[in-house]
């Protein structure tokens, strides 16, 4: 082999292309892995359009590839607990790691799993990133219980999708927010009730819930307080969208938090695996898209009414 095909992002022009670039060299601690499938995350489409300069100059000094955090594929070395050919998963720290946008990189052994042969590497895929917010979310943030309620915002968004079906889950009733579109979709994820976002507000004067998830952070804390029962909690994935909304609840009956991902570990991503061989995390795919139409692939994780993930399938490399 003679290099790999990668995605090289031109923020100036907000526009990706493929190009070739070095395979990479593991270092200590690391693994080269064959990339087959990566997702499209709101970071990516961010720094297509300019955003998060420091770490894109950081990603820079690896190599071309700046976009990208989770993937599924192939071991291609040994490490401690992870063998050469074994199929794996992966989650790199979003704001330090090498990004995945490429054929091959080297990650972290801390931070793969190998999965078993009956989920495959597009549904591996689908489930990383946005599958272990909502576990984050509804396992140790806020775990909900038959009789509790729960409306959760951008329902048929990856984070949505996936704390509809856990919250679900759990017998909580979910009240879920989507495109009129989605809406047959999503009840069929689990959710009891669905309001469309062109038809009405999110909140009704007589709602209560345990918990609202907002996941495109469209919301915020001082709009869903009224809506909360006591001790309820508002959760956004994104703090910038709300920074005096945690600064507000400090004095209030109601809870406030936000959750973005940075990293994960073994145990983390064994217990997404064991919940989808469970039965309790079914993956969301919206669509797939080979690397070489990244822009479509970005552009469609930009568009409202999705259904689930967008990914990228990653070309062979050139020999």
């Amino acid at each position: 082999m003679s290099g790999m095909w990668a995605l090289a992002v031109d923020p100036g022009r907000g526009r990706c292309e493929v190009v070739t670039a070095p395979i990479p060299r593991p270092g200590r601690g690391q693994i080269l892995v064959r990339v087959h499938v990566s997702a499209v995350n709101e970071m990516d489409v961010q720094v297509r359009a300019g955003g998060w300069k420091p770490q894109v100059k950081a990603f820079r000094r690896a190599g071309p590839v700046l976009t990208g955090f989770e993937f599924a594929g192939v071991a291609c070395g040994d490490g401690v607990r992870i063998r050469a050919g074994q199929r794996i998963i992966g989650y790199t720290h979003v704001l330090k790691g090498p990004r995945l946008h490429a054929e091959y990189a080297c990650v972290d052994e801390a931070d793969l799993l190998a999965i078993p042969d009956n989920l495959s590497d597009e549904n591996a895929a689908a489930l990383v990133a946005m599958g272990l917010t909502a576990i984050e979310i509804l396992e140790h943030l806020r775990p909900l219980s038959r009789g509790r309620s729960c409306l959760v915002i951008g329902a048929a968004g990856g984070v949505g999708a996936y704390a509809v079906q856990l919250a679900a889950g759990q017998g909580a009733e979910v009240t879920a927010i989507c495109s009129s579109r989605n809406t047959d979709w999503v009840l069929g994820l689990g959710a009891r009730h669905v309001r469309a976002y062109e038809t009405g507000p999110r909140f009704r004067p007589d709602d209560r819930f345990d918990l609202v998830i907002d996941g495109p952070a469209r919301s915020s804390f001082a709009e869903a307080a009224p809506h909360l029962r006591r001790g309820g909690t508002y959760i956004s994935t994104n703090p910038l969208a709300d920074p005096w909304g945690f600064v507000r609840a400090l004095a209030s009956t109601r809870r406030a938090g936000w959750l973005m991902m940075l990293s994960t570990d073994a145990a983390r991503l064994a217990r997404l695996v064991a919940l989808h061989q469970a039965g309790g995390l079914f993956p969301v795919i919206d669509s797939v898209h080979h690397l070489a139409d990244a822009d479509t692939a970005f552009d469609r994780f930009a568009a409202r009414a999705k259904q689930g993930r967008v990914l990228l399938r990653i070309t062979p490399a050139p020999t």
